[in-house]
């Protein structure tokens, strides 16, 4: 057998223990990432539902369109495969009643909770029992997952730094956006799939206040705080590096700003090993910037779980004590905002090891290496 196979296989076999210890007779899949979590299958629905039925004790069915069916030929684990035709379709033919069929006589039923509303409604008489089995099995990392998201996160790294070395006053975000295809153009397409998302962003500081805002591809780089945002998905497996840098000698405040920041990051890297709650990760890092006096600074928690996903469980954050375990993958990236001037934050990519944690992501980390004279 091969590693992939081993791997897909042994997630199938995680999950039928779920479902035998909560007693349901089946489980169905539906979201996108997950069906490639388990099945290593990626495609895009266009409206069609794709189900995932997983037993307790019998080999999965892969109920999919007409459409899809040749599509999900694959021999590296076995399967059974029913269709329907199409998104509507002749009475009886429709999904929700070939799924309604499939389910008769049985009680029970799993389904992810991340399924659309529209899956259950339409089919009614089936007994419905919302999980997150995938979600939890998809919390802790395999060897396979690890070195994945390892390979995507030194791809990741080494765009960050080519950045950094680029960089120049003229330099415009769009120029900065397509740097990755120069620069690991070849790691990218050996490491091709659908799932693939290249990003590697310069938010200047008159956006990077704003993380989420989406910068002027014309705008330039500037005096302040502009933050690099390198976000990427190689073959299905998510890795993120970020860094705030100057063009110029940063002000007094900006200087403080940044090494505010910082401090809180290692805060954070000290909170991460087994056994510690997730919230009070953020506790302890909220902790130092409300004693900071920048409370109105925080915009969002200083870290989430990473895997096929760029933003997945375990999210750092209050309200979650979820118990830090071996093999999770999280990143770590406290910040601050300041409108008229600019946001502060690095990212990085962290495994939780036995005894504490390792950087799966290498970048510049201080205000000397991150100041950019040129």
């Amino acid at each position: 057998m091969s590693i992939l196979s081993d791997e897909i296989n042994n997630r199938i076999q995680n999950c039928q223990r779920f479902l035998q210890e909560k007693e349901l007779s089946a489980y169905a899949v539906t979201d996108v990432e997950d069906i490639w979590y388990l099945t290593n299958i990626d495609y895009i629905p266009e409206q069609r539902p794709f189900f995932l039925i997983i037993y307790p004790d019998k080999k999965p069915l892969m109920l999919v369109p007409k459409l899809e069916e040749s599509h999900i030929d694959v021999d590296y684990f076995d399967y059974d495969i029913q269709t329907y035709f199409d998104v509507t379709s002749e009475v009886g033919q429709n999904w929700y009643e070939v799924v309604t069929k499939k389910f008769e006589g049985l009680d029970k039923i799993g389904i992810e909770s991340n399924a659309l509303l529209e899956i259950t409604a339409k089919a009614p008489t089936v007994d419905w029992q919302p999980n997150d089995i995938i979600k939890k099995l998809r919390e802790i990392k395999s060897a396979y997952e690890i070195d994945k998201i390892s390979t995507t996160a030194r791809v990741c790294s080494r765009v960050v730094r080519a950045t950094l070395g680029q960089v120049n006053n003229d330099s415009k975000v769009i120029d900065l956006y397509n740097l990755p295809f120069k620069v690991v153009g070849k790691e990218i397409a050996d490491n091709f799939s659908l799932t693939n998302r290249v990003t590697n962003g310069v938010w200047p500081s008159t956006y990077s206040f704003m993380p989420h805002s989406i910068p002027d591809m014309a705008s330039t780089v500037d005096h302040g705080p502009n933050v690099n945002v390198a976000v990427f998905r190689l073959a299905g497996y998510a890795a993120e590096c970020e860094r705030t840098f100057f063009m110029e000698k940063p002000t007094k405040e900006e200087e403080l700003h940044f090494n505010q920041m910082v401090t809180a990051r290692n805060i954070m890297l000290d909170m991460l090993r087994p056994g510690v709650k997730a919230s009070e990760v953020e506790t302890k890092v909220r902790d130092y910037l409300i004693d900071q006096h920048l409370t109105a600074n925080i915009l969002h928690r200083p870290g989430h779980g990473i895997g096929l996903n760029n933003h997945e469980e375990p999210t750092l954050s209050l309200g979650n004590d979820t118990v830090l375990k071996e093999n999770m993958v999280v990143s770590v990236e406290p910040a601050i905002y300041f409108e008229g001037q600019g946001g502060y934050r690095h990212s990085d990519t962290v495994l939780i090891t036995k005894d504490g944690y390792k950087l799966l992501t290498n970048a510049p980390v201080t205000l000397e290496e991150l100041t950019v004279e040129n």
